[in-house]
């Protein structure tokens, strides 16, 4: 039902409307790559972080006493580099406890590498590459810009944008036809030092035209020398065999250190 209302709503936009309104898209493109507060247009060229979780911290709480011990350090650096390696535990371990610690550390380090999918577009280094924007088509009206972006994978995935005559993201739509799958990502933006800063998203999978999971990500931030940098990343997520069920999970990033002269082995 709401994969159908979603289409609805595209055709709703882009069907029977009038354009009126003068739209220029050359300005509707600097808009899209200048509006969005995004790291890599700040001077930072890396960033090393040492990051933990609410379920990692029961974890150490019920057996050491202990909260906000590191368990992974991620290192990025501009434009699109990110690495993520684990840190040593200080903790000696039963061989029970090395298997909670190893499913706890595991599950943590597929939510971070999933969550920079989606950082690296609305907080890294933008919404749409100029790789992309060599090959696209745009529709327009009065109320809103959708921009198609198909094959980008060579497994004919089709990225739909939709954004307001501003830049402004309202969502984005990803077809995924090898996997018979379907996402849709609704970011959500706060203006700050007049550019948008990116507060969260909210995503919904469907398999074979069922939803299958959802799940809602809000971001805090704290401000170092004047750059905005995340430090909580709060989830809220929910199962199609679960209807009824929210999982809740909070991820830390702690103790960044910027610009550093780091060499990373690959």
């Amino acid at each position: 039902m709401q994969k159908r209302l979603l289409m609805v709503f595209f055709a709703l936009i882009f069907v029977g409307k009038s354009f009126a309104q003068l739209f220029d898209e050359v300005s509707f493109l600097h808009n899209l790559k200048s509006s969005y507060y995004l790291l890599n247009n700040q001077s930072v060229k890396n960033f090393v972080v040492q990051i933990t979780s609410a379920k990692m911290d029961a974890f150490t709480k019920a057996n050491w006493d202990k909260t906000n011990v590191p368990v992974l350090q991620l290192i990025w650096q501009a434009p699109a580099d990110v690495y993520l390696s684990e840190i040593k535990t200080p903790f000696n371990m039963n061989n029970e406890q090395k298997k909670e610690y190893r499913e706890l550390l595991d599950g943590l380090k597929i939510q971070v590498r999933g969550i920079f999918l989606d950082l690296q577009r609305f907080y890294l280094t933008g919404l749409i590459s100029d790789a992309l924007l060599s090959n696209y088509t745009l529709k327009h009206n009065d109320e809103a810009v959708q921009m198609t972006f198909r094959n980008v994978d060579q497994q004919g995935t089709v990225v739909k944008y939709l954004l307001g005559l501003n830049a402004l993201c309202i969502l984005i739509d990803i077809e995924y036809p090898v996997q018979a799958k379907h996402m849709v990502i609704y970011p959500e933006f706060k203006l700050k030092d007049t550019k948008w800063l990116c507060q969260g998203w909210t995503v919904q999978t469907m398999i074979n035209g069922q939803v299958r999971s959802g799940f809602k990500l809000t971001i805090d931030y704290e401000r170092y020398n004047q750059i905005y940098l995340p430090v909580n990343f709060f989830l809220e997520v929910q199962k199609a065999e679960q209807k009824d069920k929210i999982y809740f999970d909070e991820i830390r990033f702690m103790n960044y250190q910027l610009n550093q002269n780091i060499e990373v082995s690959k």
